[in-house]
């Protein structure tokens, strides 16, 4: 069988970028924890930030989730929430701010806002890679591109640059950003000739503003980029992120053929309802799962298939690898047309 552009589908997790240097958002706490001990500028936030850990690990605890990961994505979920103060939705319930929280964040919790403005600097630096040279593994995206020969959908839920750095030097990659404006139109995305990618950013881009309720694209990494964190904020009826849901939707239920996830870790509950829906109403539908294996493969497979809720395990091929051996070692064309599914739940080759 023929393979087209339209039969795969591919969804990028930090996985897919962590072999560029970019660290995974557990490591990124584990740097803020570093930095609040040894370095200057963030040794005042210190009992701030052991606070907020622990006051979210108790809440994870209390819901009975010990093993639920403490990344930098929660805490600024968190402080976020914090900052907004009275115009919280929930403030009219709450009785008073913790005694221990309102000491540690200052007046008019100034230390919340200036940790926040720290952590996001911070990240930065963290996703905007000073060159691209450990990133060249994307190049195999641009051989799969040659090819399929056809339009090809990419779905991210990373902030960084890799792909349009790296393939976009051979590959026409589409943003949905006007050239002469750089503003973002989703109609950028109708015309397809000539294109090679489109490029769906489903949470931000650290090179992405704001300006008068418009999204810009920027030629340099902004200090504070439209980005959105916390799996309760990612599903937003704002463009472009609901656009972009709805065009993950429509790939998933309608067109593709093989979902290719690289680097997920499945912690996006309306990602994975997506998916789940798809797998569940199309037996045809196949995942193809890249990641290294952190336990056995068949409780990897068991712990995947719950989190889609998937009926016929089948659907779900796991391989063992890093992002980086896999797209120089087995992405291309042949890999992805021998495990083209049939209806009616036929299993892998």
């Amino acid at each position: 069988m023929e393979i087209k552009g339209d039969d795969l589908l591919f969804l990028f997790g930090a996985g897919a970028s962590v072999d560029a240097g970019i660290p995974m958002s557990n490591a990124m706490v584990q740097e803020i924890e570093k930095l609040i001990i040894e370095n200057i500028e963030w040794k005042p936030y210190r009992d701030l930030y052991y606070y907020l850990k622990s006051s979210i690990n108790y809440s994870d605890g209390i819901l009975g989730k010990f093993d639920e990961p403490f990344n930098v994505e929660r805490l600024l979920v968190v402080i976020t929430e914090i900052e907004k103060r009275e115009s919280n939705i929930m403030y009219p319930f709450i009785g008073t701010w913790n005694i221990r929280l309102l000491d540690l964040a200052g007046n008019n919790f100034d230390n919340i806002k200036r940790f926040h403005k720290l952590i996001r600097r911070q990240l930065n630096k963290w996703v905007g890679l000073r060159n691209y040279d450990g990133a060249n593994y994307w190049q195999s995206f641009i051989s799969l591109s040659t090819d399929v020969g056809q339009l090809m959908k990419i779905f991210t839920l990373n902030y960084d640059l890799c792909f349009e750095n790296v393939v976009g030097r051979e590959k026409v990659i589409e943003l949905g950003f006007t050239q002469e404006t750089h503003e973002w139109h989703s109609s950028n995305f109708e015309n397809t000739l000539g294109k090679h990618y489109n490029l769906y950013k489903l949470h931000g881009s650290i090179n992405w503003y704001i300006n008068n309720d418009k999204l810009y694209q920027s030629e340099k990494i902004e200090d504070e980029p439209e980005l959105i964190f916390g799996i309760q904020h990612k599903m937003t009826s704002v463009d472009p992120y609901f656009y972009y849901s709805s065009i993950l939707r429509i790939a998933c239920l309608e067109e593709a053929k093989i979902i290719v996830i690289i680097g997920y870790s499945y912690a996006d509950e309306y990602v994975n309802i997506i998916i789940s829906q798809a797998l569940n109403m199309r037996s045809e539908l196949r995942v193809i799962n890249v990641a290294p294996f952190s336990c056995p493969e068949e409780t990897e497979k068991s712990r995947i298939s719950d989190r889609l809720k998937l009926k016929n395990e089948n659907q779900l091929l796991l391989v063992n690898q890093t992002a980086k051996d896999f797209m120089t070692q087995i992405m291309n064309k042949d890999f992805f047309t021998k495990h083209i599914g049939e209806p009616e739940g036929s299993p892998f080759d």
